[in-house]
């Protein structure tokens, strides 16, 4: 990973370090370590995805970055997971959500009508 986003991932992992140590002093919760190490991964995807986005605007940007496949890698894969979860949650969940909510309209107005008549 290049010093381009190596640095800023870096003191962005640190600040949400600080903050999550000043969170468990607060609310009296031990510090977790396994935490700590995901905050700097977690730190160095958002620093390198504001940069993907960034160099499609700048393409001074995409000259300074190398060695990101992997983030490349990974932002291609939440987009295939986001994009299939929400085909299927669109084009086949909702037939058989709609199936069941049109049952469930009929047995109440089954019930509502047999108390009226």
């Amino acid at each position: 990973m290049d010093k381009v986003v190596l640095i800023p991932s870096a003191a962005l992992g640190l600040i949400l370090i600080i903050w999550y140590s000043l969170r468990c002093w607060h609310s009296g919760s031990d510090f977790n370590h396994a935490v700590m190490i995901n905050i700097v991964f977690q730190s160095s995807g958002i620093v390198c995805g504001v940069f993907l986005i960034m160099s499609i605007f700048i393409p001074e940007i995409k000259e300074l970055m190398s060695g990101i496949d992997i983030y490349i890698f990974v932002s291609g894969l939440a987009v295939f997971a986001v994009s299939l979860q929400g085909y299927h949650r669109d084009a086949i969940c909702p037939s058989t959500n709609d199936s069941e909510e049109v049952n469930a309209n009929n047995s109440s107005n089954e019930s509502g009508s047999a108390t009226l008549e």
